[in-house]
């Protein structure tokens, strides 16, 4: 045996490197995700409280979601095709749902007003203090 095999066959990284080097194929590996169910607790007891005690527009998804349980096993792909829900809430949801796997309960964060103004309404602003 040669000592680039022997050093290659030793290390992790070099199994790695042999095997991605190897003209046989992989097997396939799924990697399967154990989705936990927390319990409803407090006034967060359906999907629609949960949505709404969330908010930034969120409650108006309550009707695509069945029950407690089609609520926590969701995941991007399936908020996305299957149910139609833009991303900003997509991941608003996705984060509060995995904030109360962890036992913090919903609650309100309120958006910031200081970027709320649409864009015509700032070159419109900026247009005015140029000519005062």
């Amino acid at each position: 045996m040669s000592l680039f095999a022997r050093i290659v066959t030793r290390s992790a990284l070099g199994v790695a490197f042999a095997r991605s080097m190897s003209t046989e194929a992989a097997p396939a590996v799924t990697a399967t995700r154990k989705v936990v169910i927390p319990r409803p607790r407090g006034q967060v007891d359906t999907p629609e409280s949960f949505l709404k005690a969330i908010g930034r527009g969120c409650e108006k998804y309550t009707e695509k979601f069945k029950d407690w349980d089609h609520l926590f096993k969701a995941n991007t792909i399936a908020l996305k095709h299957e149910m139609g829900i833009g991303a900003k809430q997509r991941k608003w949801i996705l984060m509060w749902t995995n904030k109360f796997r962890l036992g913090i309960d919903p609650y309100l964060i309120r958006t910031s007003k200081k970027h709320t103004m649409k864009r015509t309404e700032r070159l419109a602003r900026a247009k005015r203090r140029r000519n005062d």
